[in-house]
Order: structure tokens, then sequence, then C-alpha cells
């Protein structure tokens, strides 16, 4: 088993981010992750068995305009992992990935806005590990959260907008 868990933020900006941040960025919430499986997968194909674990994030189904490069990031890591399902599910390997809301980490520690079902870093934990144990192929959450961002998609883009230039404020 490997567990894809590394991921760097940038802050909150509504400004363009700098290309040499944006790609490291990239380097390392993406990238790193395929360098990784670019080793693994043939082993885990050899012994017709193996399971991903990929940290997303809950950031990836929404995006503020303040969090474009993370939240892009991580959206191409849920593509990434679903085209990896797809590809080696007939090699028996498991690929779940997980999309947590906020979990109080270094991470968070930088924000300075209030973070929405703040969870304690062991409560995180907890639903990572039973996640994995289960075998989820997508978990997300808390909940409340994941259903409150699935509505807001739901909704027409303007209506969206206009959610999200309030709360943007």
């Amino acid at each position: 088993m490997v567990i894809l868990n590394a991921g760097i933020s940038l802050g909150h900006s509504e400004e363009i981010t700098p290309f040499k941040e944006f790609k490291k960025l990239y380097d390392v919430n993406v990238l790193a992750n395929h360098a990784i499986l670019e080793v693994l997968l043939p082993k885990f194909k050899a012994q017709q068995s193996g399971k991903i674990v990929f940290i997303s994030s809950l950031a990836s189904l929404f995006s503020m305009p303040s969090s474009k490069a993370y939240s892009s990031s991580k959206r191409a890591l849920n593509a990434y992992a679903e085209a990896i399902r797809y590809k080696y599910k007939k090699d028996n390997i498991k690929v779940i990935n997980i999309l947590p809301g906020f979990i109080k980490s270094e991470l968070t520690d930088k924000n300075d806005f209030h973070m929405p079902f703040l969870l304690s870093t062991e409560d995180g934990v907890k639903k990572i590990k039973k996640a994995i144990e289960k075998e989820k192929v997508f978990y997300a959450f808390p909940l409340r959260f994941y259903l409150i961002i699935k509505l807001l998609n739901l909704l027409p883009h303007f209506l969206r907008e206009k959610i999200v230039n309030s709360i943007n404020k």
C-alpha cells in the first residue's frame, strides 16, 4: 500500500500566482504522485495486488478565487486517481481517493479565515484510516461540508457566482 499524502498550499490570495510558485505546487501536489507510482505500479501489477490511497481535498470540488492553484491541483489529482483506478482494476489494484475538508495541520494553521467544520488532526486521521480499511473508492468528509459543496455545484453558474462573490468579500 502507498498513501500519497504530500501536499502544499500557497496560502490564499486573489492575485495571480507567480509561475515558479504555481509550478512548485503542481510538482508536489500532482507530479510527485506520478513519480512515485511510476516506480510502484509495475510492482503492484506484477504481484496482481496493491492499494493506492490519494489524499485530495474538498477544495477540488469547488474552487474559490483565493485558492486557484491549490484547488486546481487537487482537481487534477482526482482525475489522475480516477484514471489509475480504471486502468488497474483488472490487476486487482485498489485505488482510494480521499477528499478531506479542513483538518487542523500546518497547512490550515496559516489560514486567517473561518474554516467550516474544522476537524482535529486525530478525528481527521481516524476518518482517513476508516476509509482505507473499508476500501472506499471515493470518500469525502465531513459529510455536511461535502453535501453543501455538492448542492452549490448543482446551482446555475450565475447563482453560484453570486454566492462565491458574497462569501469572498
